[in-house]
């Protein structure tokens, strides 16, 4: 049978696939995409492109590659991880560079670039895919700290896709192949670009023809990534990597009252979302007092109280700005032998953990307090991210009212 010429393959593949694209019903995450594993000191990666980077075939991020890929790097480094999706199912080799607009990258550990299936199943030439990859190579590494190292999977079988019904070996699954041996290519003289091999596709069961193709291995995916990147990252935090001071850098007060006032809960009342993750905090961390605070200009603002009446403090003996201002946890154990807080009449001991909007700027903190002096080791600093992270959950969420 005569071979048919690529140009009237590439259009007929497109069309065929236009028109799956539009049939898909499978389901995708509608919550905010990042997944968190707990722990101190956080690693932070970027998942960026489309495919498994979207979260396919479940409803939450925290099930889909940014939980399962923060919780599989946390088992290997013993630290915390949060990992951000920047996902467009639509977008391609020749747009994926748009994504980064706008967006702040210095801060970063490291960057996983997940694309090129869409671009397989469309053909798109040797030309056009050297081009974009080479476009979207140049702008992360502009973008990211020099300590950021940056992955790029391979694409995986088009045929291994969940949804598309097509030959395994055929004309597509060649033609990714193709990309893939260029993507080695164009990645090659770039020392901090790693290309890493997606996971191998599901093995059907034994007696069974055709492997299931329910939903994205996103546990394979995961520890294929956090195999790579937990020894990179190491390795960085090791020399000194510049990428955690980026991300504890004083952030200006402009662009802080910005974050503090779009969110609307300055002078606001009570609102149980955020008065029960305070109690929490003070049950739990063995503290007198607890509170989630705003830090606005000039001015400390606790939104919630736990074991204590007072909503607002003076700026000048605000613990919680401090706390904002370093950008990490803070554990005074005696703030009457600590030179910044020697005037502060009723608190000596304070831990806090810095709370973040949802485009990133650090607007406040949780925190606990006691009346007497604790020791550092006191408080669980993990635990207490965790529900400074409870807090960042509902920030994101609209409220059902106050």
């Amino acid at each position: 049978m005569p071979r048919l010429p690529l140009p009237l393959v590439r259009a007929w593949v497109r069309a065929r696939y236009r028109v799956v694209d539009e049939l898909l019903s499978t389901p995708r995450p509608d919550d905010h995409p990042v997944g968190h594993a707990a722990g101190t000191d956080p690693d932070r990666v970027l998942v960026l492109g489309n495919g498994p980077a979207v979260g396919w075939g479940v409803r939450s991020h925290d099930l889909a590659l940014p939980g399962t890929l923060a919780r599989a790097l946390s088992a290997r480094t013993g630290r915390g991880a949060d990992v951000t999706a920047l996902a467009d199912p639509d977008v391609t080799v020749a747009t994926a560079a748009s994504l980064l607009d706008g967006h702040d990258l210095a801060g970063l550990d490291a960057v996983v670039v997940v694309l090129g299936a869409s671009d397989a199943l469309r053909l798109v030439s040797r030309a056009r895919w050297s081009a974009g990859l080479t476009a979207l190579l140049d702008a992360l590494e502009e973008a990211v700290d020099p300590f950021c190292e940056i992955v790029v999977t391979g694409i995986q079988p088009p045929s291994s896709i969940p949804k598309f019904t097509m030959r395994c070996g055929g004309v597509v699954d060649r033609h990714a192949r193709s990309l893939n041996a260029l993507t080695e290519a164009v990645c090659a003289p770039r020392a901090r670009v790693r290309v890493v091999s997606p996971p191998p596709p599901a093995a059907a069961p034994e007696g069974v023809g055709e492997p299931p193709r329910a939903s994205v291995p996103y546990a394979a995916w995961a520890a294929v990534l956090a195999d790579v990147l937990a020894p990179l990252v190491d390795v960085a935090l090791a020399a000194g990597s510049t990428a955690r001071r980026a991300r504890e850098a004083p952030q200006t007060d402009e662009r802080r009252i910005a974050a503090v006032r779009a969110l609307g809960l300055l002078d606001t009342p009570a609102e149980k979302r955020f008065d029960d993750i305070v109690e929490r905090a003070r049950v739990l961390l063995g503290a007198q007092g607890a509170a989630f605070s705003l830090i606005d200009d000039g001015r400390h603002w606790n939104k919630s109280v736990a074991g204590s009446s007072q909503v607002e403090v003076p700026i000048a003996t605000s613990f919680c700005s401090q706390t904002v201002r370093s950008g990490a946890p803070m554990v005074v154990p005696d703030a009457w032998r600590d030179d910044r807080f020697v005037s502060h009449p009723s608190v000596r001991f304070y831990a806090g953990h810095p709370v973040e909007s949802p485009d990133g700027v650090r607007i406040g903190a949780l925190c606990v307090v006691d009346a007497e002096p604790r020791s550092a080791e006191s408080v669980d600093l993990v635990l207490l991210r965790e529900l400074a992270l409870q807090v960042q959950r509902e920030l994101r969420a609209v409220p059902t009212g106050r």
